[in-house]
């Protein structure tokens, strides 16, 4: 048994007993996502961010093996292929970000996700860390950016490996700069799932990230249409 849920609005200048100005939001669409205002004209112009991208993604999943969506956002990736999943874990450090995410999942109930509050990294970043802020609809935000920083957010930051998550087949990865150190904290996880085949953004040419990936056996192919984005496997 599951249960369905609808979106309520109050204006909040008014007692919460008075009812004379509330919507109801009742969605009929399977899939919901809840997603930053800001980037509305693009969403209603051109759809999600990198949709090419996730349908293509579709075909590296499998009913049987796990999905780890590292740097969620709002959950694009996870809600639009979930169906295609065992199970996914969606990790997301950004606790607005992080809220829509697990907003999206509730409306679209979705059993099979499992929202995480926690960035990833290397065992030397567990714990407390600062996350920079350089965007208002939470992409982007790192905690390596040294410029356009419009806010800072402390977040909570663990290694892949402390999940003991296991079965997986394929990984998605969006964590600005931070990929190489993701990999250094779940090495024991891409072990235990026979190295599925990782999604990962580079905006730059990371020597030591191509090089770390390479040093475990896979090769790296460019995803072609997009200058950043690369896809490992063995």
């Amino acid at each position: 048994m599951s249960t369905n849920y609808f979106i309520l609005s109050k204006n909040p200048a008014n007692d919460v007993s008075d009812n004379s100005k509330d919507q109801v939001i009742y969605l009929n669409s399977s899939l919901t996502y809840v997603l930053p205002k800001v980037n509305i004209d693009y969403y209603t112009n051109r759809g999600l961010f990198e949709n090419q991208l996730i349908d293509w993604s579709k075909q590296l999943c499998s009913k049987d093996k796990v999905f780890l969506d590292i740097g969620a956002h709002t959950g694009t990736y996870s809600i639009s292929i979930a169906d295609r999943c065992q199970h996914v874990y969606a990790f997301e450090p950004q606790k607005m970000t992080y809220y829509a995410l697990c907003g999206g999942v509730a409306l679209s109930n979705i059993q099979n996700i499992t929202c995480i509050n926690y960035g990833l990294g290397s065992e030397y970043q567990v714990g407390k860390q600062v996350l920079k802020i350089v965007s208002m609809d939470g992409g982007g935000s790192s905690m390596h950016a040294s410029s356009g920083i419009l806010l800072e957010e402390e977040i909570l930051v663990s290694t892949l490996d402390s999940f003991n998550l296991s079965n997986i087949g394929f990984i998605k990865m969006d964590v600005e700069e931070n990929e190489l150190f993701v990999l250094q904290g779940g090495l024991e996880t891409l072990k235990r799932s026979n190295f599925p085949k990782i999604l990962f953004e580079s905006n730059t040419e990371d020597k030591a990230l191509f090089e770390y990936i390479y040093g475990l056996g896979y090769r790296i192919v460019k995803i072609g249409g997009y200058s950043n984005m690369y896809l490992a496997e063995v």
